[in-house]
């Protein structure tokens, strides 16, 4: 790890996010690992999955994506040579997507692989079309066309976070406050919910209230009407 980050510009998450995938790999054992945003995290992910070789399991592999051509660079220059043989560097830029109503940014391909494990930190999260900042689309999409669960773990970011528990439910999509991650799985096609007014109602009734309270306070300020 420390050789990557003398070479890196990148800071990546925290060190007690990289704890965390770290125990996870060691802990489930994961055989095909696909990562959105490459960086330390990958070696982390990539140090664990030797491990659990060393211990007799199989070699796993991950599948790295990354949109900006710069840090994809700056990882094939970095990575050591144990770390290159299972880390899949693909560079793939991001383009906009939809999930039913929700519009997020995704990965203009992914290889078609049987990942069982996913750890979401990418890609950038504004549009390249207008800049709104949207939410990661990509894990809604592996798991829609995965025949088997999945697993994940979604760095900090609560628009996803927000529509991932609407898409597969608060107890398939579980935010720990004190990670400052969402844990997410098992999940399977079938378990995407379809999305009614009813899985919003909470949400409309807030907006609602909030709407309410903003028009009596104008309504308050306004001066009266003159003759």
């Amino acid at each position: 790890m420390l050789q990557y980050t003398h070479g890196s510009d990148v800071t990546g998450a925290s060190m007690s996010d990289f704890l965390t995938l770290y125990e996870y790999v060691r802990a489930h054992k994961p055989r095909e690992i696909l990562e959105f945003g490459t960086g330390v995290s990958s070696v982390v992910l990539a140090h664990a999955l030797l491990e659990n070789a060393a211990e007799g399991g199989p070699l796993g592999r991950i599948t790295s994506m990354e949109e900006d051509l710069y840090w994809h660079g700056q990882a094939a220059d970095n990575l050591s040579d144990k770390h290159k043989q299972i880390i899949d560097l693909v560079h793939s830029p991001k383009v906009d997507g939809f999930y039913k109503l929700f519009r997020g940014v995704r990965y203009t391909e992914i290889p078609d692989r049987p990942y069982d494990f996913i750890f979401s930190d990418g890609p950038e999260r504004h549009s390249p079309l207008n800049n709104d900042k949207l939410f990661d689309l990509d894990l809604i999409l592996i798991v829609l066309r995965s025949n088997r669960p999945v697993y994940a773990i979604v760095d900090n970011h609560y628009l996803t976070f927000y529509i991932l528990q609407k898409v597969f439910g608060l107890n398939n999509a579980r935010y720990s406050v004190s990670h400052r991650l969402m844990f997410v799985g098992p999940v399977s096609a079938d378990q995407a919910r379809h999305l009614r007014k009813e899985n919003f109602v909470p949400d409309l009734r807030l907006f609602c209230a909030t709407e309410l309270k903003l028009r009596m306070a104008l309504d308050e300020e306004s001066p009266p009407p003159r003759d």
